[in-house]
C-alpha cells in the first residue's frame, strides 16, 4: 500500500516532525533553566513526546509504513512554514518556556488540522489523535499557569 493511499500518513508524519522538535526544544530548555520546577516540566513533556510518537509511529507501522527519516526530523511533509524563522529567533534568544509553549501551539495546530482535514480516519488513529490533544491541549493550561 503507498502512502498516498493512505492521506492519515502523511498528517502522522508531520505530528512525529513535530514532536521530534518538541523534544528538542524541551531538552534545549531543561538544559538552559535554573528553575526546578520548569525543570521537572521539561522532563516530563520530553519523556511524554516520545510516547506520543511511540503511538504514532505504532499506528504507521499497522499500514506497513514507516516515518520519514531526515537530518532535521521535520522530514518532506512538514509545511507549517515557520520553522526556519523560529530556529533563527531561538539562537538569539535562548531556548525558553516561550519557545516551548510555541512549539506546543503549533503541535495543537497539527492535531486539529489532521481531525478537520480528513474524514475517515481509522478508529484506533483517531482516538490516539484525540488522546494525545487532549493531553497537549492540558498541558499548555498548565504551562501558561506556572509562568
Amino acid at each position: 500500500m503507498q502512502p498516498s493511499d493512505l492521506p492519515f500518513i502523511e498528517h502522522l508524519n508531520q505530528l512525529i516532525a513535530i514532536n521530534n522538535e518538541r523534544f528538542k526544544t524541551y531538552a534545549r530548555a531543561m538544559e538552559r533553566t535554573q528553575d526546578s520546577n520548569f525543570r521537572s516540566l521539561c522532563a516530563q513533556n520530553k519523556e511524554r513526546t516520545v510516547y506520543f510518537n511511540m503511538q504514532l509511529i505504532k499506528c504507521m507501522v499497522q499500514y506497513d509504513q514507516l516515518p520519514i527519516n531526515s537530518d532535521t526530523g521535520l522530514g518532506k511533509t512538514y509545511h507549517f512554514g515557520m520553522t526556519r524563522r523560529f530556529k533563527f529567533f531561538n539562537r538569539i534568544r535562548g531556548v525558553n518556556r516561550n519557545a516551548c509553549m510555541w512549539w506546543d501551539g503549533l503541535a495543537l495546530k497539527a492535531y486539529h488540522k489532521m481531525l478537520n482535514d480528513l474524514q475517515h480516519i481509522p478508529h484506533e488513529i483517531k482516538r490516539v489523535i484525540l488522546q494525545q490533544q487532549s493531553i497537549l491541549e492540558s498541558d499548555q493550561r498548565y504551562l501558561k499557569i506556572a509562568s
